[in-house]
């Protein structure tokens, strides 16, 4: 029956050896899923249940072994010193059980009978207590005074590293940290823990869901150098390309967007851009709201720009485009040598048509005024009794 049940207990934790975490639940043997704190002796892991303490005897990181020990209210935080385990718990103060018999007995319930209890820490002959009314006792062994006072209450401390692999909390979830960026890195499955311990070559913590431990060796996580690159271009609100753009002249809007890797979120990023060209121009801008150019004369342009988190980190890359807008006069040359050189087809058509219709006309006239010239040379020759030239000349011959 004791082979059978330890068989159980192994596949039960097997199944959940898949992954960079491995999670022990009721299913392995422990009172309660939710796991408030854990604390290593000599020889056990303690952990402190809602429905009481479990040790832990590990193969490796296998449990072989789950003793119980049950609590009507939830256990809340531990001290291991040497001998006895001091235990907190929630709504009833503090109490010691000594390892050999497990008996609970209780500690200055004069003061703490009903409080909810956050740490316990044992040094020498004092013991610090600190409860969730934000208030720290400090007993002495042997005297009955104590002192009391004011205190704010400890964050959560999960933080674990080993082989450049290093991970901590982050708004209530365990994530993976890279000193190297200062980002960070979700893992697959969401863990919020509320205490953890080094444990054989990983990290073992309290949550909610169980008993958990993460193995750094199974994490495959890798982050890269800090970069951005172009998410998106828009040209007066409309997408387009961003390379290499010859624009008529107009009136024009550039709006760049971006993404960046291993810089954190964009609220917490800046960019700086460096336009030179035409105009010249340096400023540095938030990247939630991307970058905007307006208001260029015409010319010849090429931006450079990068980018830089709130923690100093900047990316390895800088992105560079270039554009052109053409100069108005530029544009309306064409047109206006087109109009020109209409008019003036038009005017020589014109001059040709009017030209020839007129030198009709003169002809017309010429030969009409001679005939009447001649008419009126006649007329004075038989008037005056003159004789024509020409017969007096032919009669001669």
């Amino acid at each position: 029956m004791k082979f059978f049940l330890s068989t159980l207990l192994s596949l039960s934790v097997l199944t959940s050896l898949c992954g960079v975490f491995t999670t022990y639940t009721t299913s392995s043997g422990l009172l309660n899923n939710s796991v408030n704190c854990i604390e290593k002796g000599n020889q056990y892991i303690w952990i402190g249940t809602n429905r009481g303490v479990n040790r832990i005897i590990f193969n490796g990181t296998k449990p072989i072994d789950i003793s119980p020990r049950g609590t009507s209210v939830p256990v809340t935080c531990l001290e291991d010193d040497n001998d006895i385990l001091w235990i907190g718990l929630k709504g009833r103060g503090v109490y010691r059980m000594p390892k050999k018999n497990y008996k609970f007995l209780g500690f200055r319930k004069d003061v703490l009978k009903d409080k909810t209890i956050i740490s316990i820490k044992k040094n020498g002959a004092y013991v610090e207590i600190i409860t969730s009314e934000e208030k720290k006792y400090t007993f002495e062994f042997g005297k009955d005074d104590y002192r009391e006072e004011k205190v704010v209450l400890p964050k959560i401390d999960v933080e674990f590293k080993r082989n450049e692999k290093e991970i901590l909390i982050k708004e209530n979830i365990l994530v993976r940290y890279n000193e190297a960026t200062k980002s960070y890195r979700n893992f697959s499955e969401s863990i919020n823990p509320s205490q953890g311990i080094s444990f054989k070559e990983g990290y073992l913590m309290a949550t909610k869901k169980g008993l958990v431990y993460y193995d750094p060796k199974s994490d495959t996580i890798k982050f890269e150098k800090p970069s951005f690159d172009l998410s998106n271009f828009s040209l007066n609100g409309k997408d387009t390309v961003a390379t290499n753009l010859e624009l008529v002249w107009s009136e024009y809007v550039f709006n760049y967007n971006f993404n960046f890797t291993e810089l954190g979120d964009k609220e917490n990023i800046k960019l700086t851009y460096q336009l030179s060209g035409a105009q010249s121009k340096t400023e540095t801008v938030d990247a939630k709201n991307g970058l905007f150019l307006k208001d260029l004369s015409y010319g010849k342009y090429e931006i450079t720009i990068t980018a830089e988190n709130s923690l100093g980190i900047k990316a390895a890359n800088e992105l560079k485009y270039s554009f052109s807008i053409a100069n108005p006069l530029r544009d309306s040359i064409w047109e206006y040598l087109f109009i020109f050189t209409i008019i003036l087809i038009w005017t020589v058509l014109t001059i040709q048509i009017v030209s020839k219709k007129y030198k009709k006309d003169i002809l017309i006239l010429e030969d009409a005024l001679l005939e009447k010239t001649n008419r009126l040379n006649k007329i004075e020759l038989s008037k005056y009794g003159l004789v024509d030239e020409k017969k007096i000349t032919k009669i001669k011959d």
